[in-house]
């Protein structure tokens, strides 16, 4: 007999989407992790930009903008794997700070290419290369934290390509508090990684 079923990760608004957008409170939004790769959620993308909200663009919102880089201009951030780059921009090549400058610069976004070296570009042309993440970040889920991470820098007011910096070097650092002494290979879920933020942010300030 089964009782009752849920995912403690879930948080759900009984609002439907025109109640929320009418909160302008609500100015910064993550859209993407677990919506399906589908011509609906490309139709939420554009309702949100045409509302002037601050999108993060992450999972199914990259996939279903497959070939359709044009589909993305107007996020605030973009946060693509190299899967998702490749599907929407085409393969990076051996020039990857190019490709991600680019792609920066044609969708008007700031583009995260996420890798064991992350590329952060602006579409001014600033670009910034984290290397402090460790390689057991590449994990599933882990893009999600990453995204929410860049989406509530931005909604306490910080520039899109201020935030994505802050948020994939904060998500490494989380990464590597949250495996401590474990040794290479270890398996790191992204619950981890997520209790660890708020440490990662102390270590930072000054009192």
């Amino acid at each position: 007999l089964l009782l009752r079923t849920g995912e403690p990760g879930l948080m759900v608004a009984e609002e439907g989407v025109e109640a929320l957008l009418a909160d302008r409170r609500r100015q910064t939004w993550l859209l993407g992790p677990g919506l399906p790769a589908e011509a609906p959620t490309l139709a939420l993308l554009r309702r949100l930009l045409r509302a002037g909200r601050q999108v993060v663009a992450d999972g199914g919102v990259l996939t279903a903008a497959e070939g359709q880089p044009e589909a993305l201009r107007g996020c605030a951030v973009l946060t693509p794997h190299a899967g998702e780059f490749a599907r929407v921009f085409g393969a990076p090549g051996a020039d990857r700070v190019a490709a991600v400058r680019a792609a920066a610069a044609r969708c008007e976004s700031v583009t995260i290419l996420k890798g064991a070296d992350s590329i952060i570009a602006a579409p001014d042309g600033r670009v910034a290369i984290n290397d402090h993440a460790p390689p057991a970040l590449a994990m599933a889920g882990s893009g999600d934290v990453l995204a929410g991470l860049v989406a509530a820098l931005l909604a306490q007011g910080m520039p899109p390509f201020e935030a994505a910096c802050a948020g994939v070097w904060l998500h490494g650092d989380a990464a590597f508090r949250a495996l401590g002494g474990a040794p290479p290979g270890a398996p790191l879920l992204p619950e981890a990684v997520l209790e660890e933020i708020g440490g990662a942010i102390a270590a930072l300030l000054p009192f």
